[in-house]
């Protein structure tokens, strides 16, 4: 399964065609932070504390296990296969996602065929959206951002973004890990991850639209990769295998390394 988009968003958009129808680049720095921050060698596998805090305020603690285990070819591209599992209690649940690491970074493939199926045939052609998430840009770079995923509406006059998400590399700084073979403090690599949802009034489609933003960490350790996710479930969902959704916006995720194996 590649990630998903939830279907809120075809709604979402569904009702901007309806009432539409009624109506400087920087220079580049030296790297600040070189290394292999997404080891990823074929049966490499993490072990996560996973914590969750919903709207109420109540909070869930559980484990999340990701596996680098083979490869799938897509469009004519090898991706490699991600399998994550994520257990709260006596619940628990598995996802494949794919993924591509190329000395320029990171990207998971997304499901865009099967959202494609939820479209009808007429709207499809005002909607884009990018085919991948981008989560890492190597190397990293002092001041650096990147584009991790846009989905737009192109309509007529009307052209906006309704989801992006853009990261901001945020520099080096140390991270505790308490690891079962012990408590250790490395220096980790810093992402800022901002997704902002753009949401028009749909009584009035000439009004500004409404705009919304939702924030989550992740830090990198050289020669270990993830070690830290912290923020925003909507985001973390997308980069776990849940994809993007907005059923609780205020929902928060903290997740940290317990144990891991590089292969």
């Amino acid at each position: 399964m590649r990630r998903s988009i939830s279907f809120v968003l075809i709604l979402l958009v569904s009702a901007i065609l309806f009432n539409a129808c009624k109506s400087n680049s920087t220079s580049p720095q030296p790297p600040a932070s070189s290394g292999n921050y997404f080891p990823n060698g074929d049966g490499t596998n993490y072990k996560y504390s996973v914590t969750k805090t919903d709207s109420t305020g109540n909070t869930a603690s559980g484990t999340r296990s990701t596996t680098f285990l083979g490869t799938t070819v897509l469009a004519g591209v090898t991706y490699q296969n991600e399998i994550d599992t994520i257990s709260f209690g006596n619940f628990s649940a598995s996802s494949t996602s794919l993924f591509l690491k190329t000395a320029s970074g990171v990207e998971f493939a997304i499901d865009t065929a099967g959202l494609s199926e939820t479209i009808p045939d007429s709207m499809k052609q005002y909607i884009q959206l990018d085919a991948a998430l981008k989560v890492f840009q190597f190397p990293f770079q002092d001041g650096q951002s990147w584009p991790v995923f846009n989905m737009s509406l192109k309509f007529g006059a009307i052209s906006f973004n309704l989801v992006s998400v853009t990261a901001y590399y945020q520099g080096m700084e140390p991270v505790t890990l308490n690891l079962t073979s012990g408590t250790v403090t490395d220096n980790a690599a810093k992402v800022k991850y901002v997704l902002t949802l753009t949401v028009p009034d749909l009584t009035n489609p000439l009004a500004t639209p409404k705009t919304y933003t939702y924030t989550a960490f992740a830090w990198l350790v050289n020669n270990i990769g993830v070690v830290q996710m912290q923020g925003n479930g909507t985001i973390m969902d997308a980069f776990t295998g849940g994809g993007i959704h907005f059923s609780d916006t205020t929902a928060t995720v903290m997740q940290s390394l317990v144990s891991y194996n590089i292969k």
